[in-house]
């Protein structure tokens, strides 16, 4: 549905918002939310916990449809498709936007049915182009080394640092236009967190990507732009360095000074 969807070839689509509001019931969670990401960016969303964030990733592949009592307005464009539009098949679009959670969530079965679940879902069904399509997205995910000879164990006995990268390689495995990454490394070791950085460093023009994350430095350290969220609205964005040496708004300013209440 989205292939290619907006994109040039080995590029990634841009994603543009325009007035999203969300309610739970009749409580608002995101407020007019207006943002445009270009093709191939990292966005850092940042904020105080119960800000909107972690609703905005769903959000954009319709997650939120899961929840009950969910009301959303608005528009959201990724590439050239309305995601909201009703032709849109919310299967592929979660195909093209795929979403790593806080807590690594592996399924209980081997590390290769892991990742061929994606690829045999949507129709792969030559066991040498499983194999290849499971070792070229560990290999992605920096994590074939460590497992190559493993394939065939739970994926529960991973470390939680290996499950997360497992996670991150199930997404890569039915080739995603866009990563939401949502406090990916919130649970893990520092080692571990460092590995996940790296990766989306390296993942930087192949995907356009969005991370939530409480962590301040890790925001500075693997986003292009920053997106700061206060009570379900958005107060700024714009360049990780301009955002961080000079906010334009007070808020921004009191929140990245710890001096936020």
């Amino acid at each position: 549905m989205m292939k290619n969807a907006g994109r040039d070839v080995g590029g990634a689509p841009d994603i543009a918002v325009r007035q999203l509001s969300v309610w739970y019931n009749q409580m608002p969670a995101l407020q007019n939310i207006n943002l445009y990401l270009g093709a191939g960016q990292v966005m850092a969303i940042i904020g105080p916990s119960g800000c909107g964030k972690s609703t905005f990733l769903r959000v954009l592949n319709r997650m939120i449809e899961r929840l009950p009592s969910v009301r959303v307005e608005g528009a959201v464009r990724i590439g050239h498709f309305d995601v909201f539009d009703d032709h849109v098949d919310v299967t592929g679009l979660r195909r093209a936007v795929g979403m790593v959670f806080q807590h690594p969530n592996p399924f209980p079965m081997t590390i290769f049915d892991n990742v061929a679940y994606g690829p045999r879902i949507f129709g792969i069904k030559s066991s040498a182009q499983l194999r290849k399509t499971v070792e070229d997205s560990l290999k992605q995910a920096s994590l074939w080394d460590e497992v190559r000879g493993k394939m065939r164990r739970n994926a529960e006995t991973l470390s939680g640092g290996q499950q997360q990268r497992l996670c991150i390689a199930r997404a890569l495995a039915v080739h995603p236009e866009v990563l939401l990454l949502d406090e990916p490394t919130a649970s893990l070791d520092p080692v571990s967190s460092a590995k996940i950085e790296e990766l989306i460093v390296q993942f930087k023009s192949h995907y356009t990507m969005i991370i939530v994350t409480h962590n301040l430095q890790q925001a500075a350290r693997v986003s292009d732009v920053v997106a700061f969220f206060e009570q379900g609205r958005l107060i700024e964005m714009g360049y990780t360095q301009d955002i961080f040496t000079a906010p334009k708004e007070k808020r921004t300013e009191e929140f990245l000074t710890g001096r936020f209440d």
